[in-house]
């Protein structure tokens, strides 16, 4: 796709380069990706970089940030895949360390149900979590689980 000149330098303005990613220093959504304006439309910016350095996004297509970073734009780190695809990205590698401090238990729940490849794994996450206590606060309802369901 060909971009006007003054639109490639005002994008490339708006970009901090650094020896990995390219982030993306102006407006952004609130989950962290850039949004960029161009001829009267917003779109996300690392959409708008994969258009100006790789070229096309056909319709069913997605584009991925391999860097798992959403304000990145370097286009060696962008590539084009299915909504499914990237949805199943987006479930196996957005587990923060706050996340599980905060939720693992439920957190757990759900992954295994997301995930059931990984069920032996989380299985034995969730032998370390359940805890007595857990059982007597009953934060997440599991008053009547056992331990040695988890094996």
């Amino acid at each position: 796709m060909k971009f006007p000149q003054k639109a490639i330098d005002r994008f490339n303005a708006k970009i901090n380069k650094t020896s990995n990613c390219h982030e993306w220093n102006a407006s952004k959504q609130k989950q962290g990706y850039g949004m960029f304006s161009y001829d009267g439309k917003s779109k996300p910016a690392h959409r708008f970089a994969y258009l100006l350095y790789k070229g096309d996004i056909a319709e069913n297509m997605v584009v991925h940030q391999t860097c798992e970073n959403n304000g990145c734009v370097n286009p060696e780190h962008l590539e084009l895949q299915t909504k499914s695809q990237n949805k199943k990205n987006y479930n196996s590698t957005h587990v923060s360390k706050e996340m599980v401090e905060k939720n693992s238990v439920k957190f757990l729940y759900r992954l295994r149900n997301v995930r059931p490849e990984l069920e032996k794994e989380i299985d034995a996450l969730l032998m370390l979590l359940v805890s007595e206590k857990t059982k007597d606060e009953d934060d997440f309802g599991f008053e009547e689980i056992k331990k040695e369901n988890y094996i």
